[in-house]
């Protein structure tokens, strides 16, 4: 009688305990959604107390923004930083898909913004200069600024070439794409590196009086394929001239 209590017991708890293998199985729910919402919940409120609180940082925080959503930014560029420098414990598989279906075109000629605000005070064409008085062609457009003003980049590239020249005083030059190029002249502080990767509307240099010039501008040039063109059939936005049109 004892040994078949034995036998049994080892078939309930022992020899074949395999049978009720559910026993140790850890069912743990997933809460990772949970989280991220009460992340993004959070950031949100700190953006939205910023906002309305009326303080410098509140209106930082606002212009980042208008700044942010106004311009065409190059969000490609923009996902790239986030990702290298994001820790790996972070899923930006959401960012990544969002950069998939709005990435920019490949073109840039298609959505430049402009280098500086002011006015055209030489345009795209034949001209005698103001300071050599010769007859000659001005194969871009200056542009009146203040001294040292910031300089923004028309479009995403890569800085090409930071030289200095006696027309055109310090000189960059971005490429944007095999064909497409754009210089920048005049020059005052040069806050970029040659192989420097840029994203559009990143601040590139200030105003300056360098090289041939009466007074501050940006001189600035468009290429396409190594031929000058006016750069005003691509620019975004208006530019006020000298005579008020």
């Amino acid at each position: 009688m004892g040994r078949q209590r034995n036998n049994w017991n080892n078939n309930r708890w022992g020899d074949r305990g395999n049978e009720y293998s559910w026993q140790g199985t850890d069912y743990r729910r997933n809460y990772g959604w949970v989280k991220k919402m009460v992340v993004s919940s959070i950031i949100f409120a700190i953006v939205y107390i910023t906002h309305i609180s009326e303080t410098t940082l509140g209106k930082m925080v606002d212009e980042g923004l208008h700044y942010t959503l106004s311009t065409q930014t190059d969000f490609n560029y923009v996902v790239e930083q986030i990702v290298s420098h994001a820790p790996a414990t972070i899923d930006l598989s959401v960012l990544k898909k969002v950069q998939t279906a709005v990435s920019r075109p490949a073109d840039p000629l298609l959505y430049m913004s402009k280098p500086v605000p002011g006015k055209i005070i030489s345009p795209f064409g034949w001209r005698v200069h103001p300071v050599s008085k010769q007859e000659m062609m001005h194969e871009g457009v200056d542009i009146e600024a203040a001294l040292g003003t910031n300089i923004r980049a028309t479009a995403a590239g890569k800085v090409k070439t930071v030289t200095e020249s006696v027309q055109y005083g310090k000189t960059l030059i971005l490429e944007h794409s095999k064909d497409i190029d754009t210089l920048y002249g005049h020059l005052g502080e040069i806050l970029v590196s040659p192989g420097d990767v840029i994203s559009q509307g990143q601040v590139i240099a200030k105003v300056g009086r360098t090289g041939m010039v009466s007074g501050p501008m940006l001189y600035f040039e468009l290429r396409e394929q190594g031929k000058a063109i006016d750069p005003m059939t691509r620019l975004k936005g208006d530019f006020p001239t000298v005579e008020g049109k």
